[in-house]
């Protein structure tokens, strides 16, 4: 059976395993933590992995590349490959990827995304865009992902994260592994290579780079707050597709116009009280301490948040 449109707030380890939803609970024998983001705080996995925002872009040009995937080896990173046109059954389209950076933790996003593009034309003559989006990618401070069962899980709950961008090929080992201990496989006789995934031995250098991204995390904590008490409201009323952070009475409101609608949230994410900023590419609301985002109505888009932004009052609304 399969159920969606169902947000899962949290797991309990009993027996059976429960996993508590805005609908009620679902039990089960095991119970497999695969979202991007792990929404449950045993462990920390959200202090040891790395967040990021990339982009991507589909081009028709008048002479696209040879098959196959490529990626530069210089900076900015670019990657590009070719897929069918299937709307027109012409030639094939080009994609072009790049531009990660920490969610939340841009000036402008908008920037970013514009910066594909504008590589693309550089290098490609009478590319015409056809489409874009983003992706939101996780990664260990040691690029090997954790798999296998999560601490204080009682054996019954596992976790499946950090791939790297990787995800076709590591989320595929990931599920062999997990499906394989969970059944009872004797998957160290005859998939050894398994055995990497979730097993890790920490070395100094992996304990660096933790103390530098957490430190990171830190420091936009503490500047997030800062920016947000140094902007009182009311502000002017944002433009279509901007938002802005202000505060009343010591508490930060995100306020944003997006089709025509001004609407006032409160900015801070309920997962570890990070002031979000705004995303003016995806008229989103992210934050910048462990990638959680939400629209502009404060509806949560990914975790590991779990709850919404609360919504602001109509004084909270800039220009009222």
């Amino acid at each position: 059976m399969l159920v969606t449109g169902v947000r899962a707030r949290g797991v309990r380890a009993g027996r059976p395993a429960t996993v508590s939803t805005d609908h009620g609970p679902i039990r089960g024998g095991a119970v497999v933590v695969a979202t991007a983001a792990p929404m449950l705080r045993r462990g920390l996995y959200f202090a040891k992995t790395r967040h990021s925002r990339s982009y991507l872009a589909a081009f028709r040009v008048a002479e696209p590349p040879a098959q196959g995937l490529f990626l530069s080896v210089d900076a900015p990173t670019r990657s590009i490959r070719t897929t069918p046109d299937v709307a027109t059954g012409g030639p094939p389209l080009l994609l072009v990827g790049g531009g990660g950076h920490p969610v939340g933790r841009v000036a402008s996003t908008r920037v970013e995304a514009q910066r594909i593009v504008a590589w693309t034309n550089e290098y490609f003559d009478g590319a015409s865009l056809v489409a874009a989006w983003s992706a939101q990618d996780y990664e260990s401070l040691n690029l090997v992902p954790f798999v296998g069962r999560m601490p204080r899980g009682r054996r019954r709950i596992w976790i499946a994260t950090g791939y790297a961008k990787w995800g076709l090929t590591n989320g595929a080992a990931a599920g062999l592994r997990i499906s394989a201990e969970i059944l009872g496989e004797p998957w160290r006789e005859h998939r050894p290579w398994v055995q990497v995934l979730g097993t890790r031995t920490t070395a100094p250098s992996d304990l660096a780079r933790g103390v530098v991204e957490n430190a990171a995390v830190g420091r936009e904590l503490v500047s997030g707050w800062a920016d947000a008490l140094g902007r009182p409201a009311p502000a002017a009323r944002p433009a279509e597709g901007e938002g802005v952070v202000v505060h009343r009475g010591g508490v930060p409101y995100g306020v944003s116009t997006v089709g025509g609608r001004t609407t006032a949230v409160c900015a801070v994410c309920p997962h570890a009280g990070g002031v979000v900023r705004w995303n003016d590419a995806e008229s989103s609301w992210d934050c910048p301490l462990h990638g959680s985002r939400f629209e502009a109505s404060g509806r949560l888009i990914e975790g590991p948040a779990t709850r919404d932004l609360r919504a602001g009052s109509r004084r909270d609304v800039a220009g009222r």
